[in-house]
């Protein structure tokens, strides 16, 4: 429970209206698509999920571990389902 608080407390800081469809570690995906990581504040709107290789991309930040790159692989297959059911 403590960990979708903190995933909603980071959605309302980034201004994303829109609730909790599943998390995935500290990867929250919001049922619009956008993909937060409510543990370091990071956000990748849905706007944006096609613009990048955000696996590539987010391997190179510091605080990227490489035990939760399953995590985020999972958040962005769901943020691509919710994104392709619209």
């Amino acid at each position: 429970m403590l960990d979708r608080n903190k995933a909603e407390e980071i959605l309302h800081y980034f201004n994303i209206d829109s609730e909790i469809d599943s998390l995935y570690g500290n990867w929250a995906v919001a049922k619009n698509g956008d993909v937060v990581n409510y543990l370091y504040s990071y956000v990748i709107p849905s706007i944006h999920l096609y613009d990048e290789d955000w696996m590539w991309k987010l391997k190179g930040e510091i605080w990227f571990r490489p035990e939760c790159e399953n995590c985020l692989k999972e958040a962005l297959n769901r943020a691509n389902s919710l994104l392709e059911n619209k």
